[in-house]
């Protein structure tokens, strides 16, 4: 559910057009409501007295819409002295208003009766077309996110393949329509390459980075043939797209052979390693820093040695950082022991069982990406 901030930022971006629709029905709606309040008593009120109650109340109201949309919490207070004042100042500069009776009370209510319908129109009239221009608005934006969801479904299908004595499984599962999350399996002059890329943040503009580091990493490894400098590649391409809100962890496995491997990470959750002689699970990590972040910056290949049946895991955080009713969170911890349990199963069901124990535990709140590595023998 979007929070106040971002609700308040969407009113910021919308059109100048909407804003004033809005605003003006919600001033006749208040400017109607206070002329049903003078027609509750018998004192007079001329033309002049009703334009300025009109106004006041309009204003206020427009100016109490206007708070509550930018999240100015000051105004509310502000507003709710300044109010109370106005129409006492008015009160005070018309002085005691006579009681009416008989035909002048009857004009009055006639002519108050009258404007209230003429504002009460006016504003059904304002409304209906502010919804209707922020409708299509909505709608169009939303066929254009269901665009994108359908290009990041293409880009980040589910696969699992076997490479040699290599099998491998990964899935990514996005939060919204459209995700930041990224895996890719690549096979190229005789060696398997496979990542996990995060994105900060999800939605729209994370995609369009993910498209981007999905073309370069491709670029890189089948056309380059220079994996040693894949991440450092990446962090050129993010460099001028980002910022320290803005950045990418990145987490890679290559190998020629079986039992020799190679992993980096950039500012990535460690990979996890079920060793199957000894039924346990260690963690692999480095000291490299998120993409995106810093120019020039160099990032070392560590290698990695699996035994027939071992497994890699490498996750996004979208697994880890999931929370219950109580806000606890999932963790790594809690990872490792249901990954421990279930580590000689076939992948897919590996999969199947950790995602489903995470979303059994709490709502998932980011993208969920897995991939799954195995020696077979």
């Amino acid at each position: 559910m979007p929070t106040w901030k971002e609700k308040a930022q969407t009113w910021q971006t919308m059109p100048r057009i909407s804003t004033a629709y809005f605003f003006s029905g919600v001033f006749c709606l208040f400017a109607s409501i206070v002329l049903v309040g003078s027609g509750m008593n018998a004192r007079s009120q001329s033309i002049a007295e009703m334009i300025v109650d009109i106004l006041i109340s309009g204003v206020f109201a427009m100016a109490w819409a206007y708070c509550g949309t930018r999240r100015l919490w000051w105004g509310f207070f502000v507003l709710g002295l300044l109010e109370p004042m106005a129409f006492s100042f008015e009160m005070t500069v018309i002085g005691p208003r006579p009681i009416l009776t008989g035909e002048e009370l009857a004009s009055k209510l006639q002519r108050n009766g009258v404007v209230e319908i003429v504002l009460i129109v006016a504003a059904y009239v304002l409304f209906l077309l502010f919804f209707n221009k922020e409708g299509s608005r909505f709608f169009r934006t939303q066929n254009e996110v269901r665009l994108a969801g359908e290009i990041h479904r293409a880009l980040v299908p589910q696969k699992h393949q076997t490479i040699g004595n290599i099998e491998i499984f990964g899935s990514s599962i996005p939060s919204s329509e459209v995700g930041g999350d990224l895996f890719e399996i690549v096979e190229s002059n005789g060696a398997w390459h496979a990542y996990v890329a995060d994105v900060s943040g999800h939605g729209v503009a994370a995609g369009i980075l993910m498209s981007m580091i999905k073309s370069t990493a491709s670029m890189q490894l089948t056309k380059l043939n220079r994996p040693h400098e894949l991440l450092a590649d990446i962090n050129d391409v993010m460099l001028p797209l980002t910022s320290t809100a803005n950045y990418l962890t990145f987490a890679y496995v290559s190998g020629v052979g079986s039992a020799c491997l190679n992993f980096a990470l950039a500012g990535h959750l460690p990979i996890l390693h079920y060793q199957a002689a000894s039924r346990t699970i260690v963690e692999h990590d480095d000291k490299n820093v998120p993409l995106g972040l810093f120019r020039n910056q160099t990032f070392a290949m560590t290698p990695l040695t699996a035994d027939a049946g071992d497994l890699l895991a490498v996750i996004t955080d979208g697994f880890t950082e999931v929370f219950d009713s109580s806000e606890r969170e999932f963790g790594m911890e809690r990872f490792k022991s249901l990954l421990l349990a279930c580590a000689e199963k076939p992948l897919p069901e590996i999969y199947r069982e950790l995602r489903a124990a995470t979303l059994a535990f709490g709502e998932q709140s980011d993208d969920q990406t897995m991939l799954l590595i195995r020696r077979l023998a």
